[in-house]
């Protein structure tokens, strides 16, 4: 039978979260590294041409949150991180959304746009996703235990520690003012799955 597949980008930290799951789930995925910036031919298997992006037989699944349901699906057994779907979900979408207000802010800043005309929006785009990973992080932190769902490693931990870590070779900002979130996130920098997703440094492109 031919196996799943999930094609990811290296810098992508939605695609590290799904490759540390493969890893700690021992799930048989093949990984498949696509170059950045991605070519157009994405837009075949995933109308919004991102990655991560997952395909089993028969059928192509996204965005993250959907996928790492099918990983979880693909277990045996129960194996940290652990995942309840209906309790954890909107824990993990409000943190993915987060991670979207990141990259997105990172993405107009490299990318060179700056404001040519007059605003007339009524907010400023980067300073309110400033005001949403700064409000997301605190209530995160306010409500953690040893973890981020009481006392077992959750997906929500990794995704977290996913986009946070990104950040600092990305587009760093000080993440490690929020104590409780420090520690998460520097305990699942050390683990096996986390070793071994680094992202490499990145290159300006022309």
């Amino acid at each position: 039978m031919e196996s799943a597949k999930l094609y990811y980008q290296d810098g992508s930290p939605f695609s590290r979260l799904c490759r540390t799951l493969i890893i700690d789930w021992e799930l048989p995925v093949e990984t498949i590294e696509l170059d950045w910036p991605l070519d157009e031919s994405i837009f075949k298997e995933n109308p919004l041409g991102q990655v991560p992006t997952l395909k089993t037989i028969g059928e192509t699944i996204f965005p993250t949150s959907q996928i790492t349901e099918q990983l979880l699906a693909m277990t045996v057994e129960p194996l940290a991180p652990y995942f309840d779907p209906l309790a954890d979900r909107q824990l993990l979408i409000t943190i993915l959304s987060m991670g979207d207000a990141m990259i997105a802010s990172n993405a107009i800043n490299r990318s060179g746009l700056e404001q040519t005309e007059k605003n007339t929006y009524g907010i400023n785009i980067l300073s309110r996703n400033e005001m949403r990973i700064n409000h997301t992080l605190a209530w995160l932190d306010g409500q953690s235990e040893k973890w981020l769902i009481g006392d077992k490693v959750s997906v929500c931990d990794y995704a977290l520690a996913c986009l946070l870590l990104w950040s600092d070779s990305r587009s760093p900002f000080n993440w490690r003012k929020y104590s409780k979130i420090t520690r998460i996130v520097e305990e699942l920098s050390y683990s096996d799955s986390f070793a071994r997703t680094v992202p490499n440094p990145w290159v300006a492109q022309d």
